[in-house]
C-alpha cells in the first residue's frame, strides 16, 4: 500500500488520469490497475520527471486495459490519447496546462489530418466572405497555399493507400464553365484558368512519369532478396494503380482540361495526350503480366507450404509454367523480365533450404541426421538447376501456330549467381559433416595383433583430439549458412588442416597394422577394421602404397594354391584315386577338396574389389 500513496498524492498524475479517461470513457478502476504495474507506473514517473522524456502515448489494449508508452507504435489499430511537453523540463502541478499539449489521435492520424483539411481548413480559408478585411496580394496567397496543402494531403493519402491520386489545379471548379466559353467563343475570358490547366499537367507528368519508372527488380538491386511473391505483388499493385491513374484521366473534368488546352493551342496539350498513352500502354503491359502471372501464384503457394523435401515434386510444373508464360505473354517475355523471376524463385528456395536446415542447428545436431537433411537439400537446389537447364534446351517444344519461340539467350549466371554461391556453402558444410562421420567412427575402431592395444590407444587418442576439433568448429556463433560469412570460411579452413593432420596421423597407424598383420587374411582384416575411412583422401594414399604387396601376397597364395593342386594331381596318378578327407566318399571327398581350394582363392580375390583403391 505504501507504494500506491506516490500515486494518489501526485496531482500531476491525476491530471493525466482526468483527461485519458474522460477521452476513452473508462472508469477509475481501469486507471488503478494500469499504475499497479510497476513498468507502468515508471514510465509515467519518467515522464513527469525527466526534462528528456517529451511524450507520452496512451492507448487501450484489446483486453480493455491501459498502456502507456513513450514512442508511436509502428502498426497500432488503436486511438491514442497524446501528451507532448512544449519543452524540455519536469512538470510542476502549476505547469500542467502551460507545458503540456494534449488530444486524442486516430489509428489512422492521416486519414484524420485528411479529413481536418478537407471539411474545415479548406472550406473557411478558402471562403472569399472570410477575406473581406484582407489585401488582395494575401487573399490570393492564402487560397494559394491552400490549395497547395490540400493537394499534398491528397497525394499523400494516396501513396499511403497504394494509389497515384492526381490532384485537381486550382479553379477546378469552373472548368466546364471555361469548356463553354471555349465552344462558343473559341477563347477563354479568364487567362489564369489556363496557368492553372498547365500547371496541373506538368505535376500530373511528373507523377505518372515516377510511377511508370518504378521497375520490379529494384528491390532486387537493393540486395533484399525478394521471393517471386513480391513480384506478383508488384505487378498486382501496379495494374491497380494504373487503373487507377486511366479512370481518373477519362473523367468528364479532366477530359474537359484536354478539350480545353487543345481549343486554346496550349503547348502542353500534345504532351497531355502523350501522358494518356503512356498511362494507357502500361496499363495493357499491367494487365497481359497480371493474366500471365496469375497462375504461378498457386504454384509457389504450394512450393511454400510442403517440406522442403516434398519440393522436388513442385519444380516441374512450375519451370513448365514459366515456359507457357515466356511463349504466351506479349510483356513478360524478356529476358529482363524472366530473370527478376527466376532469381526471385532461387531466393525463395535459398529461405526454404535455410528454414528446413536451420543455421543453429545443422552443425551441432546428430552428424548423420544433419548430413542426410544437407543432402537432400543439395538435391533439391542442383534439380533446380537442371530443369531449368532442361527447359531452356526444350524450348521448342512450346511452339505453336508456327511462331519461333524465343530462346533463353541470357547467360546462367544472371540467374544463379547468388544460388551457386549457397549451393557452394552447402557443399562445404556436406565436406565437414562427411569428414565428421567417418572420424567418429574411430571410437569404435579396434586394432588387432601384436602392436595392437598399443595402436588402439593412440587412435583413441586421435577420436578424443577430433572430438575437442569438431565441438570448437561447431559452437562458432557464425551463420554457416550465410555465403557472405567471411569467417566462416577461415575456420573451415582451420578445421581442414586439423583434419588432415589426423588423416595423416591416421594413415601413419594404418601402416604400422597392416605391417604386423601376418598374412594375406589378416592384412585383409585390417582393411575391413578401418573400413570406409581408408576413403578419407589422406589415408587412402598410404592404403595405395600397400596395395602392391597385396598383389604380392595373393600371388604367393596362388602359387601356394597351384602346388596344392599339383601335389593332389600327382598322388590322384599314383594311388589311382584321389586322396579324400577320412570317412568320406570318393566323388563327394573329391569335389570337398576342389571346393576348398577355390575358396580359398576366391575369398581374397572377391576382397579386391571392395576398395576404391583398387
Amino acid at each position: 500500500m505504501e507504494a500506491d500513496s506516490p500515486v494518489d498524492d501526485d496531482p500531476r498524475l491525476d491530471f493525466i488520469s482526468d483527461c485519458v479517461l474522460r477521452t476513452f470513457k473508462l472508469k477509475r478502476d481501469k486507471w488503478q490497475k494500469c499504475v499497479s504495474s510497476e513498468n507502468n507506473l515508471q514510465l509515467l514517473q519518467e515522464f513527469v520527471d525527466n526534462p528528456k522524456q517529451r511524450l507520452l502515448l496512451m492507448s487501450v489494449t484489446a483486453a480493455g486495459q491501459l498502456q502507456p508508452a513513450a514512442f508511436f507504435a509502428a502498426n497500432s489499430k488503436h486511438k491514442t490519447v497524446y501528451f507532448l511537453k512544449l519543452d524540455e523540463t519536469a512538470l510542476s502541478p502549476q505547469s500542467m496546462k502551460e507545458k503540456l499539449v494534449y488530444g486524442d489521435l486516430s489509428y489512422a492520424p492521416l486519414d484524420q489530418f485528411s479529413a481536418l483539411v478537407e471539411e474545415v481548413v479548406v472550406p473557411l480559408l478558402s471562403n472569399s466572405r472570410n477575406h473581406t478585411q484582407w489585401p488582395q496580394a494575401v487573399s490570393q496567397d492564402i487560397k494559394r497555399h491552400v490549395h497547395s496543402l490540400k493537394t499534398s494531403v491528397s497525394v499523400m493519402s494516396g501513396q499511403v493507400q497504394g494509389k497515384t491520386l492526381l490532384p485537381l489545379p486550382a479553379g477546378s471548379e469552373r472548368i466546364e464553365q471555361a469548356a463553354l466559353e471555349t465552344d462558343k467563343r473559341g477563347e477563354i475570358v479568364d487567362k489564369s484558368i489556363i496557368h492553372s490547366l498547365e500547371s496541373a499537367v506538368i505535376e500530373w507528368s511528373h507523377q505518372i512519369r515516377a510511377i511508370l519508372k518504378i521497375d520490379s527488380s529494384e528491390a532486387l538491386l537493393e540486395g533484399r532478396n525478394p521471393t517471386p511473391h513480391t513480384e506478383l505483388l508488384f505487378w498486382k499493385n501496379r495494374c491497380a494503380d494504373l487503373e487507377c491513374i486511366h479512370s481518373q484521366l477519362q473523367s468528364s473534368k479532366v477530359i474537359k482540361m484536354a478539350m480545353v488546352l487543345d481549343a486554346v493551342e496550349s503547348s502542353y496539350s500534345p504532351a497531355f495526350t502523350n501522358m494518356q498513352q503512356d498511362v494507357l500502354g502500361a496499363l495493357e503491359e499491367a494487365k497481359d503480366i497480371c493474366t500471365y502471372l496469375r497462375p504461378l501464384q498457386s504454384l509457389f503457394e504450394d512450393m511454400e507450404n510442403v517440406d522442403f523435401p516434398d519440393v522436388k515434386g513442385q519444380i516441374g510444373p512450375l519451370m513448365h509454367t514459366v515456359c507457357l508464360v515466356w511463349t504466351n505473354s506479349r510483356y513478360y517475355s524478356t529476358p529482363a523480365r524472366l530473370i527478376v523471376l527466376l532469381q526471385e524463385t532461387c531466393n525463395l528456395l535459398i529461405q526454404q533450404a535455410r528454414a528446413y536446415l536451420v543455421p543453429e542447428e545443422v552443425l551441432r545436431g546428430e552428424v548423420s541426421e544433419c548430413l542426410m537433411k544437407v543432402q537432400t537439400s543439395l538435391e533439391v537446389l542442383q534439380l533446380f538447376r537442371s530443369t531449368y537447364e532442361d527447359r531452356r534446351a526444350n524450348l521448342r517444344q512450346y511452339q505453336k501456330n508456327g511462331n519461333l519461340v524465343r530462346s533463353w539467350d541470357f547467360h546462367p549466371f544472371l540467374v544463379f549467381s547468388g544460388l551457386d554461391l549457397f549451393v557452394d556453402r552447402i557443399k562445404i558444410i556436406k565436406d565437414v559433416l562427411s569428414t565428421a562421420v567417418n572420424l567418429l567412427k574411430l571410437e569404435k575402431l579396434e586394432i588387432g595383433g601384436v602392436r595392437g592395444r598399443a595402436l588402439s590407444h593412440q587412435v583413441q587418442l586421435l577420436h578424443q583430439e577430433f572430438v575437442d576439433t569438431f565441438k570448437v568448429f561447431t559452437e562458432k556463433p557464425d551463420d554457416c549458412l550465410d555465403v557472405n560469412n567471411v569467417e566462416f570460411e577461415k575456420d573451415v579452413k582451420e578445421f581442414n588442416l586439423k583434419v588432415d593432420d589426423t588423416e595423416r596421423r591416421l594413415g601413419a597407424i594404418f601402416c604400422l597394422a597392416f605391417d604386423d598383420a601376418s598374412g594375406l587374411e589378416n592384412s585383409f582384416k585390417v582393411l575391413d577394421m578401418f573400413g570406409s575411412l581408408l576413403e578419407l583422401p589422406l589415408v587412402a594414399a598410404d592404403v595405395l602404397e600397400r596395395y602392391p604387396s597385396l598383389w604380392s601376397m595373393f600371388d604367393k597364395e596362388l602359387d601356394c594354391c597351384k602346388l596344392l593342386y599339383n601335389q593332389h594331381i600327382q598322388a590322384t596318378k599314383e594311388l589311382g584315386s584321389a586322396p579324400v578327407n577320412k570317412n568320406m566318399p570318393a566323388v563327394a571327398g573329391g569335389l570337398r577338396w576342389a571346393q576348398e581350394l577355390q575358396q580359398r582363392i576366391q575369398t581374397p580375390f572377391s576382397k579386391f574389389r571392395h576398395f576404391s583403391c583398387s
